[in-house]
């Protein structure tokens, strides 16, 4: 693009002539930065530490005196202590140094197109972000960063996470502030590009037909956009490309300017009703919102500044507790111990101590497993002008927006314990996440009319038959034959069970696991113990999968992947009758090509619609 000056861009030479203005970051992110090393060599001492007590344990416990020779021999050479404690005192100015010449080279810089950060003070780096493809800007304190008052801001850049942009640290007031402002420059950017292109790049479907799966096939796929693909034994994944990565002209969020269409989540229809929300949400928001679950038999409530869900601390930690990894570490502690006292009560002294002090480890493992779990603690869901604006946190604090049009895939998760307070976890797939499962969260714990609400606004309408609600559907799916709803009998009938022939190879959850298809949607039924629902919206499938191994084709059974994006949701229509599986496969391949032109050519339309009242008016 030319910088001259012209009738249509008469700013470009002063534009040009701009000064780059770079800001600093905090000066003590340097320190921060090098934590790791430190910690490293605390541990290493500790580790050190840990080998001499528990020697001089053995020692005592033997009988035999504690050695003590090194000790000793330092007494005598004091010499040598003043050159470690000068040696550290050198090391701890060096570092001050590298870190100060270190944050002198570290700033930001922003402009109508991009932000840069450069770092680096032997090897120099610049990494750049634009913000039209900036999907969104997550504010996370550490526990470190917190209590000194300083914020990081995360950029999720379209590209993956290889693109993303770290942009450490920032006074708190000022990180809120960037993102605030950058926030508005992106909604800008997008509004802009929507305003002044015609034919948005949308990612568009093949206009080739899918072709269907041979009798005598073993293994085929089929991209989502119906291109048939090369048949073969369990062939590998054909990826389409992922809706919701990129919008109108490689943008991303949603885009206001496109009407409802069917292929929408709820959510995204309630943000093109609302427009842009206030930080005070008003009545309409909560009318509106009311009026969109109603399939889903829902009252939800809006609160202050759009909030829609707020997790108690105490039941994040109870259900923690409850979870298996949690209970397996501190089982393991438990047994150790236990096998300590019995060695003493037989009598062996020399084991019983170096057992305990090997049981540290064990309980350092268990409270970090805990600790992963606390930072779910503090989960708040509000409605957001750009998806579900999600705070979650206890040491460490992190905020970030869940584009609700990016949505590939929900989860529904109840781990065994959990059934008795009636939890479930909601977990989703987001296009160009990179498979972050640590973030993949739209609920780590809640009541059944929590897990209605965030599967209702992550999900578009189920569009089921007449009689049958979307909550009584999906209460089918998460309790099967023991649903209380009235009509779960009708809903019930929707499922394909797995035939009879699959109890050899799954003897515990054939009669549970099935699948329902809905005129908008893919619901996977699964688990026994730790029970699990997958919804798959069809206009979000990226390909599928048949497969058949030796034991399932002796068994006349096979099955299909429907892929989504990267992410903890990797839906599965499992040991179905070999022909049930084939026809599944061919009529969803057509399913999901219908669906996604269907969603395409509602936003070509819209665009083009759009453009010409431009033209016109300007005209």
């Amino acid at each position: 693009m030319s910088d001259e000056p012209s009738p249509d861009n008469p700013n470009a030479s002063t534009e040009a002539a701009a000064p780059e203005v770079w800001h600093r970051v905090h000066p003590l992110t340097p320190i921060l930065e090098s934590l790791g090393v430190l910690v490293g060599i605390f541990v290493a001492a500790a580790y050190g530490l840990q080998n001499f007590f528990q020697s001089a344990v053995e020692d005592l416990a033997s009988g035999r005196s504690v050695n003590l020779t090194f000790a000793e021999w330092l007494g005598a050479h004091p010499l040598v202590i003043l050159a470690v404690v000068g040696g550290i005192i050198l090391v701890l100015l060096l570092t001050a140094l590298f870190s100060w010449l270190a944050w002198r080279v570290m700033g930001y810089r922003v402009d109508a197109e991009a932000i840069y950060y450069r770092r680096g003070l032997l090897s120099k780096k610049l990494r750049k972000a634009r913000l039209d493809r900036v999907q969104s800007i997550d504010l996370q304190q550490k526990l470190l960063p917190r209590l000194l008052g300083m914020a990081e801001l995360v950029f999720d850049v379209a590209g993956g996470t290889d693109s993303n942009i770290s942009l450490k640290y920032l006074s708190k007031k000022r990180a809120e502030e960037l993102r605030d402002e950058l926030l508005s420059a992106v909604r800008s950017r997008r509004q802009g590009h929507t305003r002044t292109e015609a034919t948005p790049g949308i990612p568009g479907s093949a206009s080739s037909a899918s072709g269907p799966v041979g009798d005598g096939s073993v293994g085929s796929e089929v991209a989502a956009d119906g291109a048939a693909a090369d048949l073969g034994a369990d062939s590998s994944g054909v990826t389409g490309p992922a809706d919701g990565a990129s919008g109108p002209g490689g943008q991303s969020g949603t885009d206001l300017s496109v009407p409802e269409r069917g292929g929408d989540s709820l959510g995204v229809r309630l943000t093109k009703r609302l427009g842009t929300l206030a930080d005070e949400v008003s009545e309409e928001a909560e009318s509106s919102l009311g009026d969109l679950l109603a399939p889903y038999n829902l009252n939800p409530r809006v609160g202050d500044e759009g909030e829609i869900i707020r997790v108690p601390v105490h039941r994040v930690v109870v259900s923690s507790l409850l979870k298996a990894e949690t209970l397996v570490s501190v089982a393991v502690v438990i047994i150790v111990v236990i096998t300590a006292i019995v060695l003493l009560a037989f009598g062996i002294k020399e084991a019983f101590f170096p057992i305990l002090v090997g049981v540290l480890p064990g309980v350092f493992m268990a409270f970090s497993v805990f600790r992963k779990n606390l930072d779910n603690a503090n989960f708040v869901v509000r409605l957001g002008e750009n998806g579900l604006a999600v705070n979650h946190g206890l040491f460490s604090t992190s905020r970030k927006v869940i584009p609700l049009d990016r949505i590939q895939a929900v989860a529904l998760h109840q781990p065994l314990l959990w059934r008795w307070a009636g939890w479930w976890e909601a977990q989703f797939n987001i296009a160009s996440d990179g498979g972050k499962t640590e973030s993949n969260l739209l609920l780590p714990v809640g009541d059944i009319d929590q897990a209605l609400l965030m599967v209702g606004l992550s999900l578009p309408d189920p569009q089921l038959p007449e009689g049958i609600g979307a909550d009584t559907l999906v209460r089918s799916a998460m309790y099967d034959r023991k649903s209380a709803d009235p009509n779960a009998a009708a809903a019930e009938e929707l499922f394909h069970p797995q035939p009879r022939s699959s109890r050899l190879v799954d003897p515990f959850v054939w009669k549970r696991r099935a699948y329902a298809l809905t005129d908008s949607m893919l619901v996977l039924r699964l688990g026994i113990l730790d029970r699990r629902v997958d919804f798959v919206p069809h206009v979000r499938v990226q390909s599928l999968r048949y497969y058949q191994g030796p034991l399932m084709r002796a068994l006349n059974l096979g099955s299909v992947a429907v892929h989504s994006t990267a992410g903890p949701i990797t839906p599965l229509v499992k040991h179905q009758s070999m022909d049930g599986a084939k026809r599944f496969f061919n009529e969803h391949a057509e399913r999901t090509r219908i669906a996604r032109q269907t969603f395409d050519a509602a936003a070509k339309s819209a665009h083009t619609n759009r453009t010409q009242t431009l033209e016109e008016d300007e005209g």
